[in-house]
C-alpha cells in the first residue's frame, strides 16, 4: 500500500488531484496524506506556548472537510485512508523527518494550482519538496470555471479526471 503526500492549502481544488491518483493505481488502495506546511514561531513567547494541531484545526474550512468526505466515500475502495497532517518548518531536514515519519513513497506536486495562504505562518512548500530526494509526480488538472462553492463541491463528485 502506498502513502502519497499531496500539499494542501485546504481549498477544494488541491482536493481535486486525488482523481489522478486514484486513476493512477486501480488495482492497490492507498493511504493519501494532505499536507499542510506552516512556518514555526519566531518569537520565544510563541515557541513557548505553541501547540502542534490544536490552534491549527480552524484553518481547515467546513466545505474542505465536506469534500473530504465526498472523496472517503466515493472512493472508499480505492482509498485506504485520507487524513490531514501539519508540517511544521521549513527546512529540507524537517521535511525529510516528516516523510520519513509518514512513510510516504510518492509526493504529488501541482504543476498548475495557485497556492493560496489560509493564515500568516502558512507558505507553499514547493521549493522544499522540489529539493527534497523522494519520487515525485506532478499533475497538471483541467481548467474549469466555477460559478460558486456548491458547484465546486459537486464537481468533487462528478469529476473523473
Amino acid at each position: 500500500m502506498k502513502n502519497i503526500l499531496i500539499p494542501t492549502d485546504f481549498s477544494l481544488r488541491s482536493l481535486s488531484y486525488v482523481h489522478s491518483i486514484v486513476a493512477q493505481h486501480p488495482y492497490e488502495p492507498v493511504n493519501i496524506i494532505l499536507m499542510h506546511a506552516l512556518q514555526m514561531p519566531d518569537s520565544l513567547f510563541d515557541l513557548i506556548t505553541y501547540t502542534r494541531n490544536s490552534r491549527h484545526l480552524e484553518l481547515i474550512s467546513n466545505d474542505f472537510q465536506d469534500g473530504c468526505e465526498i472523496i472517503r466515500n466515493k472512493y472508499s475502495t480505492a482509498i485506504n485512508q485520507l487524513k490531514i497532517e501539519f508540517f511544521h518548518g521549513d527546512t529540507r531536514a524537517a521535511l525529510r523527518n516528516f516523510l520519513l515519519a509518514q512513510n510516504i513513497d510518492l509526493i504529488i506536486q501541482p504543476a498548475d494550482h495557485e497556492y493560496n495562504s489560509p493564515s500568516k505562518r502558512s507558505y507553499n512548500p514547493e521549493k522544499l519538496i522540489s529539493k527534497c530526494n523522494y519520487p515525485k509526480m506532478k499533475i497538471q488538472l483541467q481548467r474549469r470555471k466555477f460559478v460558486s462553492d456548491k458547484s465546486t463541491i459537486s464537481a468533487l463528485l462528478l469529476a473523473t479526471e
